[in-house]
């Protein structure tokens, strides 16, 4: 026997075949098609209900033309609150980014099942720097908001906020790289400092919406403080959530399952909340009935009757400034652009020639106070 017969076979490790991994995960989807769709055209429904009840539209929840929406609602929520989670959840993924090539992650100290003293104190640490992180960049948006708001831009702010945002990053990347064993790879420092931008950017966001709501109620700059606390604890809580359901997706034998009731669980949990729920439903109803446009003006034909009081008195023919709310079997349902009133006018769509975006609003010409020169 010659030298040749003599080695063994080497063995092939089979390499998962994808689309059969797709494939059973798609039967999956399919097999449970019937009550999938049903919970998702009730969830839309629910959604519709809350809009309507807040905007008071005097809809039938039961018409031809709502039922047959609701399909297309249903994929506009879930598009626009994956969307929303997505932005939300987008700063985590340098948790799941490599530190060098050991291919360690800090992820790897947020999991659950910590069972030593040590690892456990890992874990405690990992919270408390993400916590950490969060503060530093809430803190900066804060200060940029509130300085921002009460100086006129020149180079010496303008300075100012480059030095400081360098400064808030350099902290940022120091408490995210804080008792990291072993040296960090450059594709890290990136992935941190990217990380750090997208944070701002979803801190600002946040920040908006929450002074916006807030706004309402109060008025004094001080109470920008406790909202904040408040703002970033609500994201520090979202993205750890987050960032453990990445780890148990990763484990699960089922993914997509597992996206899918959850998504389902997210979808339900905020369409009974009703302010959210308004919100969001009214998002999908009213941007495909106004043609996207959040003022609308509207071009009335020549022989319509019973609109004088949409109708323009220094534009005949022209509507003021509306607010499309729904549409429903060829009517309109508007109300004046800007208006606390829950009055709803009908507009049928035959009595319109077409319908515009308002134009931007002018600036007002400031007088001149200088007094006329008086002659002689």
């Amino acid at each position: 026997m010659t030298d040749i017969e003599n080695i063994p076979p080497r063995t092939v490790n089979p390499t998962p075949d994808r689309f059969s991994q797709l494939s059973k995960k798609l039967l999956w989807l399919n097999e449970r098609a019937w009550p999938l769709t049903l919970v998702i055209l009730l969830t839309a429904g629910v959604y519709l209900y809350q809009y309507i009840q807040e905007e008071k539209i005097p809809l039938s929840i039961t018409s031809s033309a709502v039922i047959t929406a609701l399909p297309v609602m249903s994929a506009i929520l879930m598009f626009v609150i994956s969307i929303l989670l997505a932005f939300v959840l987008l700063p985590i993924f340098v948790l799941f980014h490599r530190l060098n090539d050991s291919g360690k992650r800090l992820s790897d100290e947020l999991g659950l099942e910590q069972t030593t003293p040590e690892n456990r104190a890992r874990h405690s640490r990992m919270l408390g720097r993400w916590g950490g992180s969060l503060l530093i960049l809430g803190t900066f948006c804060a200060v940029l908001c509130v300085i921002g708001s009460q100086v006129t831009g020149n180079w010496y702010w303008g300075t100012a906020a480059v030095v400081g945002t360098g400064l808030t990053i350099a902290c940022y990347y120091w408490l995210m790289t804080r008792g990291v064993e072993g040296p960090v790879s450059m594709d890290f420092r990136i992935a941190c400092v990217m990380s750090a931008f997208v944070q701002v950017c979803v801190i600002l966001n946040v920040t908006i919406v929450a002074i916006d709501i807030a706004g309402q109620y109060v008025s004094n700059l001080w109470w920008l403080v406790p909202l904040m606390l408040v703002e970033l604890l609500v994201v520090w809580i979202i993205q750890l959530l987050g960032a453990l359901f990445v780890l148990k997706m990763r484990s699960h034998e089922n993914p997509v399952a597992l996206v899918a009731s959850a998504v389902m669980v997210l979808v339900l949990v905020l369409g009974l909340y009703p302010p959210t729920g308004a919100k969001l439903g009214g998002f999908a109803f009213q941007v495909s009935a106004s043609g996207a446009r959040n003022c609308t003006l509207m071009n009335f034909a020549p022989e319509s009757k019973g609109l004088e009081a949409l109708t323009d008195p220094d534009r005949p023919g022209f509507s003021r400034p509306l607010r499309v709310i729904a549409e429903a079997d060829g009517t309109y349902f508007v109300r004046p652009w800007k208006t606390d009133s829950k009055a709803v006018q009908f507009v049928p769509r035959a009595s319109l020639v077409g319908v515009d975006v308002c134009p931007a609003a002018k600036p007002k010409a400031a007088s001149s106070g200088a007094p006329a020169p008086i002659p002689g």
